[in-house]
């Protein structure tokens, strides 16, 4: 593996670890949440349900808008939307604010998590995809080869940059045109 594909792992590793620990780290704080914001039990599932719901919701659009528009542009926008929504959830003593807010979060990470799995498929070659993307053991799919990167003893001043510089580097690509397994092309399912 390249040190430049290697720094492309790392980012979308950093990328899919905001995405998850978004969920995770909400539910330790609920109990801290719901004494501050005075949210009831119903407010306090929204809060948690917003995220998904918005994510689950535009996942396959933000897939496609990848491949249409560039998948560096959509997930730098997604960063951006993610980070401004998680900024803005730190200022909100309102439960149906912190709601909207948890709903643009989920806005920005269904930007995040298909550009990431697209964009390591697209930069690594068969070969060296499967070891990229997927691992054997439970931990989540980049989480290997992060933490091997981090122990290397020989890391440079030049590699270890942040997540903002290291985006630069990642291939704008897009798909040329629509898929062959368009929706609308697929025929009837049995």
């Amino acid at each position: 593996m390249t040190a430049q594909r290697r720094r492309i792992l790392i980012v979308m590793c950093l990328a899919l670890a905001t995405v998850v620990s978004a969920v995770s780290s909400l539910n330790v704080a609920l109990p801290d949440m719901a004494r501050d914001t005075g949210a009831t039990p119903t407010q306090l599932q929204w809060v948690v349900d917003a995220y998904a719901l918005v994510f689950a919701g535009l996942l396959l659009f933000a897939g496609a808008l990848g491949d249409r528009v560039g998948r560096r542009r959509v997930l730098l926008g997604g960063l951006g939307i993610f980070g401004v929504g998680a900024l803005a959830a730190t200022t909100v003593d309102d439960p149906g604010a912190l709601i909207a807010v948890r709903g643009v979060m989920g806005l920005g990470a269904a930007l995040i998590m298909p550009t990431t799995l697209s964009i390591i498929t697209s930069t690594f070659p068969p070969g060296e995809r499967d070891r990229a993307s997927t691992s054997s053991s439970p931990r989540p799919p980049c989480s290997a080869p992060c933490a091997s990167s981090r122990r290397e003893k020989t890391v440079s001043r030049r590699r270890s940059t942040s997540a903002g510089r290291c985006s630069r580097r990642l291939p704008s690509s897009r798909s040329s045109g629509p898929s062959s397994k368009d929706l609308s092309e697929a025929g009837p399912t049995r």
